[in-house]
């Protein structure tokens, strides 16, 4: 289990963080400029930090492994076709996550017999009276961009703090300090002050 993001709560020692990410945006709208002018490593880039988000979306909908990765194909494939057209590339997380929320209800859908919209409004209509079991909430859609905002962040800190905070948050049982001390080669006693320091740089690339 993720639990990085229960770290940015508030707490008695501090406020809570809030996951605007500009710089991380700023990134985001880089690659999709690199993307228009033909860049091939950006856009394998681009595919690599949001694969895990997109994929998850429609996992989490109850679709099939095949099913999702139809999904992150024709996202892709869609954000293809109109690269130049994008209007906003620093909110490019946004438009993937509401384009990968779209392709997944039109799977739904189709499974349940419903008609096609024509519009974007009808679309947005027929979701809300669709009865998801809440697989695709607001509140979820918001955890899984904030998991993906954590992820991002911290693949460019420097090969320590990666590792240490990989090792505690990101694995679905977190290590001992005494395995990420020997994975470091540092002593146990380290690891606690080394951890607050890796999240408080964390934290700076998060605002």
């Amino acid at each position: 289990m993720n639990r990085l993001p229960q770290l940015f709560m508030p707490t008695e020692t501090g406020p809570q963080i809030e996951f605007s990410a500009k710089g991380l945006s700023r990134d985001d709208a880089a690659l999709i400029r690199a993307c228009r002018s033909g860049d091939q490593t950006a856009w394998n880039e681009l595919v690599d930090r949001y694969e895990r988000l997109i994929i998850t979306i429609p996992r989490r909908a109850g679709l099939t492994e095949e099913q999702a990765a139809d999904v992150f194909q024709e996202v892709f494939l869609t954000l293809f076709e109109k690269l130049d057209e994008i209007e906003q590339p620093e909110r490019i997380r946004s438009w993937m996550v509401t384009t990968a929320k779209f392709k997944t209800w039109g799977i739904v859908r189709g499974q349940k017999g419903f008609h096609s919209p024509e519009t974007e409004e009808e679309m947005e209509l027929e979701m809300a009276n669709l009865q998801d079991d809440a697989k695709l909430a607001d509140d979820l859609l918001v955890e899984l961009e904030q998991q993906h905002l954590i992820r991002s962040a911290v693949k460019k800190l420097e090969e320590r703090c990666r590792t240490i905070l990989s090792m505690i948050y990101l694995r679905d049982i977190a290590a001992s300090y005494a395995d990420v001390a020997v994975a470091i080669g540092v002593g146990e006693s380290s690891i606690s002050p080394m951890r607050a320091r890796c999240l408080q740089k964390l934290a700076k690339l998060l605002k």
